[in-house]
């Protein structure tokens, strides 16, 4: 390969960074869950945890400069989360250690520099807006597809790096999140960019060299200090360098390691106050919450109860066909050519090992697809590589015009799910349970994160309730849901509109009822498969015939 050169690098980056613009583009211009901008396109509806993440990150980029300058101390910054008092000089709350604080830092300062250029309508000026903290998953996304692309292009030519980028922007599911102020989109770029880097670095007959090994355990180390994803990547990458290069590849894995967790530990201050205790209670914490549940084939299971098939069922639904089959197309041709093919194996490794992992009993998986999403932009290169393939081939049988064509044509029909499920892409399934009509009818979830509440139904909302009006809402997956969404929501303020969740007592005095299919927390309230003779639908959000929120008014 011609990767030295530096005019062939260049051009190189010209076809995969027009698709991050392209696609950073087409994600900013719709990303208002609920008349922040009402006068651009609506993006999917406000999901159950962005709030979370939107003010954990604006109080990080407000408190990091006070506490470098010396005006707070470390303890009023990270400390204990229960001692409140130590806080009093932060504007918002505390800190949340639920995660590392690298994404969430990107997303306020996101949230900041969105906010400054395009002020959104209706808040006040301390007011955390998630759709502005949504541009740094939009940015993210961007640089995530130039990353696929421009790697797959230096491996295996412009036409497959072309085709990687495309396939990540036409998977639904990963579109959708690039709207989302949440971290999925960032573990995704910092996992990808630690795989990567050692795939493309880590080569030859002799083990990487220690400043390899630092710079590769760098992009480890952000990946750790962006979502506890990255716990995944030490095990297929230290068996695949142990198979290559045996005793040789422990000293380049130790360095590897270490710096990655030096960068983890001087990134994140908290871990500085109560070193093994932080650690312990981070990396802990998966083991120590609350069961959620998840609605598979008709049936509701705890987080740890999932069959042990939910993550390959979801892997291959969740992506169009016709990437499917161009990414199998893209794969080795057997064991044997595997064998001769280190970067390969390594890609194929860092992907299949979270599947695996979340296939075993016990382990926890209850959020469709997004626990394991970091295996998608893998899957990306496979589908570039195969994109490749499949029009050297065509061109053997047809002309060069027209085995383009067909290829063009092959990759535009694959847009079709971001077209039908815009802007609800989290609920996409693919054709092989005939789309998301044919997977409600299998007993799969359709609305699990709620995007399903989108603008437009929120207007008809106010549109069909008196101004004042109480609505009943649910499913309430956390307390602060509903606070949330009528803080992030000038159309209900404006309206005066007040939710109150649903409560189990809840059969006579309601009016009002807005909520979203989220069928493991309904099993009581099967109002989309049979609502009482006294509800009416009001406003329903429908994509291909399946719907996924709804405003019902029963009779007085």
């Amino acid at each position: 390969m011609d990767v030295a050169l530096p005019n062939a690098v260049r051009h190189r980056w010209a076809l995969p960074a027009l698709v991050a613009v392209l696609a950073f583009s087409a994600i900013v211009s719709a990303i208002d869950p609920a008349g922040s901008y009402p006068g651009m396109p609506e993006g999917p509806g406000l999901t159950t945890d962005e709030m979370f993440n939107a003010e954990e990150g604006v109080r990080l980029v407000r408190t990091l400069p006070e506490l470098i300058v010396g005006r707070l101390t470390l303890d009023e910054t990270f400390g204990d989360a229960g001692d409140r008092h130590r806080n009093a000089r932060v504007e918002i709350g505390y800190h949340n250690p639920d995660h590392p604080p690298l994404g969430r830092f990107c997303l306020g300062i996101a949230h900041n520099f969105t906010r400054a250029l395009f002020p959104p309508q209706d808040h006040a000026p301390q007011f955390v807006a998630t759709a502005c903290a949504r541009t740094g998953a939009a940015f993210a996304f961007a640089v995530l597809v130039f990353l696929v692309g421009w790697f797959s292009t230096l491996w295996y030519g412009r036409i497959a790096g072309t085709a990687a980028a495309l396939a990540l922007v036409l998977m639904p599911r990963l579109f959708g999140h690039a709207h989302l102020a949440v971290l999925e989109t960032f573990i995704n770029l910092t996992y990808c960019a630690a795989v990567f880097g050692v795939a493309h670095w880590w080569s030859g007959d002799s083990a990487p060299k220690w400043k390899l090994a630092c710079f590769t355990g760098v992009l480890f180390g952000l990946a750790l200090l962006t979502k506890i994803q990255a716990i995944m990547l030490p095990l297929p990458i230290a068996v695949w360098a142990v198979w290559h290069w045996r005793m040789r590849s422990l000293l380049p894995l130790a360095v590897w390691s270490l710096t990655a967790f030096a960068v983890f530990f001087i990134g994140w201050p908290w871990l500085w106050l109560s070193p093994v205790d932080h650690l312990v209670e981070y990396f802990g914490r998966t083991t120590g919450r609350i069961t959620l549940y998840m609605f598979y084939f008709g049936e509701r299971y705890a987080d740890t109860d999932v069959p042990w098939h939910y993550p390959a069922v979801m892997f291959l639904t969740s992506v169009p066909v016709g990437l499917q089959l161009l990414g199998v197309a893209g794969l080795p041709r057997g064991w044997r050519c595997l064998k001769v093919q280190p970067r390969e194996q390594l890609l194929l490794a860092c992907m299949v090992f979270p599947l695996i992992l979340f296939a075993l009993p016990g382990v926890a998986v209850y959020d469709g697809a997004r626990l394991f999403l970091v295996v998608f932009p893998l899957w990306a290169v496979f589908v570039g590589r195969g994109a490749s393939l499949f029009l050297e081939w065509l061109q053997r049988k047809l002309s060069a015009r027209t085995a383009v064509a067909t290829c063009t044509i092959l990759f535009a029909l694959q847009g079709y799910g971001l077209w039908a499920m815009h802007p609800c892409y989290l609920s996409y399934y693919n054709l092989l349970v005939g789309g998301l009509r044919g997977a409600e009818r299998l007993g799969m979830e359709t609305n699990y994160w709620g995007d399903g509440l989108t603008r437009e139904l929120l207007q008809q909302t106010v549109d069909a309730v008196p101004e004042g009006s109480t609505v009943t809402f649910f499913p309430v997956p956390h307390q602060f849901v509903i606070d949330d969404l009528q803080r992030q929501s000038p159309i209900l303020r404006q309206h005066r509109i007040r939710l109150r969740p649903w409560y189990d007592s809840d059969k006579t005095h309601l009016r009002y009822v807005l909520l979203y299919r989220r069928r493991a927390d309904s099993p009581g309230i099967p109002m989309f498969d049979s609502a009482p003779a006294t509800a009416r639908q009001v406003a329903v959000v429908k994509r291909c015939g399946v719907p996924l929120a709804a405003l019902f008014e029963f009779a007085e």
